[in-house]
């Protein structure tokens, strides 16, 4: 059957180095839309927080942003759904998270907010991270409480990944949350119905488009619930071997533009 949409990972799939948007990347995209193939991003990052490469590609109908609990117009800008963690729910959350060596981060109003001290280590890891020129407060369960408002996610970096294993097991024992993540080093925190495949089921009935019309193209945990929803499902050659199982064709690497590869052979027909 005939791809319709095409549902795009950005880390580890459309993004080199977690920033870059190549132009083979871009011209993909470009030539999908052209074809009348929607594209839409699908990602764990808040919606500001995607490159402007990738926002201000013209053509771009939506966004499904913070793991499927926002999507936004990609004409507007402006949020066309929501589906949130309660700012209470939120504030325990992140009190719980104080018990671990973390770093975390709230995304609200389709926007992340940091600690205004970012951890060393992050530094380290991730260079001249965005940490410092995004929205920041000194305490996140203080600004939360503050704004009283939901929070489309709460991402946390793991210090000592080892420790995943009990942190999920203790915040989904007593507080309504799922638990994915783009990595091993890290948690991300929506609520229990928000996924990207949960977002991208109500794009495609928004939309009139069938699960068998719909392509999904990404590389790790966040992205199994697109995988079970989309008909013709691509994992990057990076992919973590859980989501190359659930796959029906493997491109190649991020860092070799495997998302490209991935659409130009959608779009040539080789690949439904």
């Amino acid at each position: 059957m005939e791809v319709r949409l095409i549902a795009l990972d950005l880390d580890g799939t459309a993004l080199k180095h977690h920033r870059d948007f190549s132009e083979r990347n871009a011209k993909a995209v470009s030539a999908a839309l052209k074809a009348g193939i929607l594209v839409v991003p699908a990602t764990g990052r808040s919606y500001i927080d995607i490159p402007k490469g990738i926002r201000e590609l013209p053509g771009i109908p939506y966004f499904v942003t913070s793991n499927g609990a926002n999507i936004v117009d990609g004409r507007t800008g402006e949020s066309s759904f929501h589906d949130l963690i309660p700012w209470e729910t939120a504030v325990k959350a992140l009190h719980m998270l104080e018990d671990y060596e973390v770093q975390p981060s709230v995304h609200m109003n389709g926007a992340s907010v940091n600690l205004k001290t970012a951890d060393p280590r992050i530094v380290a890891k991730y260079g001249n991270s965005d940490y410092f020129t995004r929205h920041s407060a000194d305490s996140l369960t203080d600004y939360v409480t503050e704004q009283k408002q939901g929070v489309e996610k709460i991402y946390a970096v793991l210090f000592q990944p080892e420790v995943k294993p009990e942190l999920t097991a203790r915040i989904t024992s007593v507080l309504p949350l799922s638990v994915s993540a783009s990595g091993p080093d890290n948690v991300e925190l929506n609520s229990l119905t928000a996924s990207k495949g949960q977002g991208l089921s109500r794009l495609c009935e928004y939309l009139g488009i069938r699960a068998e019309e719909t392509a999904v193209i990404g590389d790790s945990i966040n992205d199994i619930s697109m995988f079970r929803f989309a008909g013709c499902r691509i994992a990057m050659g990076n992919a973590e071997a859980c989501v190359k199982e659930l796959s029906r064709y493997v491109t190649g690497d991020c860092e070799e533009d495997g998302a490209a590869l991935a659409i130009e052979r959608i779009v040539s027909g080789e690949w439904k």
